[in-house]
């Protein structure tokens, strides 16, 4: 059964992977963007992202069994901080931002330190590293 578990969570990290292009191509789009990030959470985790996105970090980490989960959620909603600050919604790109923080936290506070670093790095190799938001212009 782990190793099914495994393969399955792989499949999911890989599954980002090939997705975060087309989420980064289109940000020039509200809706297209916001559809393929959608689109991806469903193929990666099974589950719809506006329904994660309404709960609390800790609540939505609990559903998880496995750090890698809640590394590639985390991963969707900092694209999705990336998609509001493309289009000059300053404040949702830091909700957003800060959602996608307390998923992490929680991962390490649930699954450990050591565990969430081997998922950071799983996604990191799969998905490739999340490219930095641009600063705001004063």
């Amino acid at each position: 059964m782990p190793s099914l578990r495994h393969a399955f969570l792989l499949n999911a990290v890989r599954e980002l992977g090939r997705s975060v292009p087309d989420i980064v191509q289109s940000r020039a789009s509200w809706d297209v963007c916001l559809e393929r990030i959608r689109e991806a959470c469903a193929s990666t985790l099974g589950m719809e992202y506006d329904t994660l996105a309404r709960f609390d970090a800790r609540s939505v980490v609990g559903l998880f069994s496995h750090p890698e989960q809640a590394r590639i959620l985390a991963r969707l909603v900092d694209e999705r901080a990336r998609l509001c600050e493309a289009h000059g919604r300053y404040a949702d790109a830091l909700a957003d931002s800060h959602y996608a923080g307390q998923l992490l936290t929680c991962s390490r506070v649930r699954f450990g330190l050591p565990r969430d670093a081997r998922a950071a790095d799983v996604l990191e190799r799969e998905a490739g590293a999340p490219t930095p938001l641009l600063l705001m212009e004063e």
